[in-house]
C-alpha cells in the first residue's frame, strides 16, 4: 500500500507537469517508452508460456506503428499495421526454433504490436488531434477519470467487496468495486468539465464517463486473462507496489 501510493505521489505530478508545460512531443516520447515497456512485458509473458517469440523486431514494429499513426494519421496507421502483419511472421522464419512454435510466436508478436500499438496510438491522439489546448484538457479529463475510477474501485472493493465479478480471471475484483469505480468516474468527469472548461454538454460528459467506467475495468480484465493463462501475478516488478507497465497501462490503453 505504501509503495503504491508513494509511487503515485511522485509520478503523477511529474506526468502532469510534462503534459501541461512541455511540448506534445515530450508526452509522446514518454508514452512511447511506457507502451514499449508494456509490450515487452506482454512478449515476455508469451515466451514464459512457451511461444518462441522474438523481442527487438516486434518492439521496433510497435514503435513504427506509433510513429506512423502520430505523424501520418490514419494512413500511417494502416501502412504500419499492414507492415507489422507481413514482417513479423516473416521474421519468425529466422528463429532458431523455426518451424516449431512458429504459429504461436507469430500470433503473439502480431497481437502485441497491434493491440498495444494501436491502443497506444489512440492515447497519443487524445493529446495531439484536438486544436489549441483542448488536447491537454481532454487528456487530463481522460487520465483523471481512469485513475480516479480505478482508485474508487480499489478502495470500495477492498473494504466492501463481497460479490466476485470474475473469480476465474481476477479473483479480487467485485461488483461493489465496479460500482464504486463507476461512481468515482462520473464524479471525476463532472469535476473535469468544470475545472478544464470542456466544451461538451453534461449529457455528452455523462456518456463519456459511462464508456470509461466500463472500458477501464474491462481492459484490466483482458490483461488479467493473459496473466492467468501464462501463470504470472504481475507483468513485471518494474514499478514498486504496482507491478509492471502493462499492469499500470492496461486500463488506459483499452479505454483510449
Amino acid at each position: 500500500m505504501g509503495k503504491r501510493e508513494g509511487f503515485a505521489v511522485v509520478a503523477i505530478p511529474l506526468l502532469v507537469a510534462a503534459i501541461w508545460w512541455l511540448p506534445a512531443m515530450v508526452f509522446l516520447g514518454l508514452l512511447s517508452v511506457a507502451v514499449a515497456l508494456a509490450a515487452d512485458e506482454l512478449l515476455a509473458m508469451a515466451r514464459g508460456a512457451g511461444a518462441p517469440v522474438g523481442r527487438w523486431i516486434p518492439l521496433l514494429m510497435l514503435l513504427a506503428v506509433l510513429a506512423g499513426s502520430w505523424y501520418w494519421g490514419l494512413a500511417g496507421t494502416a501502412v504500419m499495421s499492414i507492415a507489422a502483419v507481413i514482417i513479423l511472421p516473416t521474421a519468425q522464419l529466422a528463429h532458431p526454433r523455426s518451424p516449431d512454435g512458429g504459429f504461436a510466436a507469430s500470433a503473439a508478436a502480431v497481437f502485441t504490436v497491434l493491440y498495444i500499438g494501436l491502443c497506444g496510438a489512440c492515447l497519443g491522439w487524445l493529446r495531439i488531434l484536438p486544436a489549441d489546448d483542448l488536447g491537454i484538457r481532454l487528456l487530463f479529463f481522460f487520465l483523471g477519470c481512469i485513475w480516479v475510477g480505478d482508485s474508487g474501485a480499489y478502495y470500495v472493493g477492498s473494504h466492501f467487496g463481497r460479490h466476485k465479478m470474475s473469480p476465474r480471471i481476477s479473483p479480487n475484483k467485485t461488483w461493489e468495486g465496479l460500482a464504486g469505480g463507476a461512481a468515482a468516474t462520473f464524479v471525476a468527469a463532472a469535476i473535469s468539465k468544470l475545472v478544464f472548461g470542456l466544451p461538451w454538454s453534461w449529457g455528452h460528459m455523462a456518456a463519456l464517463a459511462a464508456i470509461l467506467a466500463v472500458a477501464a475495468p474491462v481492459g484490466d480484465l483482458v490483461e488479467s486473462q493473459f496473466k492467468r493463462d501464462t501463470k504470472v501475478k504481475d507483468s513485471s516488478t518494474l514499478i514498486p507496489g504496482h507491478g509492471g507497465f502493462l499492469d499500470r497501462t492496461d486500463s488506459l490503453l483499452y479505454a483510449a
